[in-house]
């Protein structure tokens, strides 16, 4: 897409760095994970549900917490519930059980979970196209900041793209 010889491995390094910046701003505009990847939220304490903020959840890995003894411990999956299937996933407790007590600190309450597209077939195609858009700007213009005579400009038709998949927070 960005019209590289495949021997020139000397842009090879910038390639690389263009794509995790197009992926990197995806997630930002999106708040979706492009590639799976292991999250980790820190609260000072257990709030009524749990909201994840980065999507699509795959699984939650642990729910740990510290006791009121200061003692780290982790719940067992079975006394809370994971809505995965909504573009926000959310814990909260399962029926008939409720958030333990946390000791009274910063950071008591630790989650974590794997997020983002199981694998490159299931990310949506405009997001794919984004990324290969903003990754062959960024390789065109590449020398604009040595070069003060170029001057990049927005492509506002570029993050129209991702709106399907902004996750709107309300």
């Amino acid at each position: 897409h960005c019209r590289i010889d495949t021997d020139d491995t000397a842009r090879d390094a910038l390639v690389t760095a263009a794509i995790i910046a197009a992926r990197q701003s995806v997630e930002r505009l999106t708040s979706r994970a492009v590639p799976s990847q292991t999250w980790q939220m820190l609260m000072d304490e257990f709030p009524s549900a749990i909201e994840l903020p980065l999507s699509p959840i795959q699984s939650v890995t642990s729910v740990r917490y510290r006791d009121i003894a200061g003692t780290w411990q982790t719940l067992a999956s079975a006394s809370y519930a994971s809505d995965l299937k909504r573009l926000q996933g959310y814990i909260v407790p399962a029926y008939t059980y409720s958030w333990p007590d946390t000791y009274p600190e910063i950071n008591a309450v630790e989650v974590t979970w794997i997020a983002g597209f199981a694998a490159p077939v299931n990310v949506p195609e405009a997001i794919k196209q984004y990324m290969r858009l903003i990754i062959a700007d960024f390789m065109e213009h590449a020398k604009a900041t040595v070069d003060v005579k170029v001057e990049l400009k927005p492509h506002p038709f570029l993050e129209r793209l991702l709106d399907p998949y902004v996750v709107i927070r309300v």
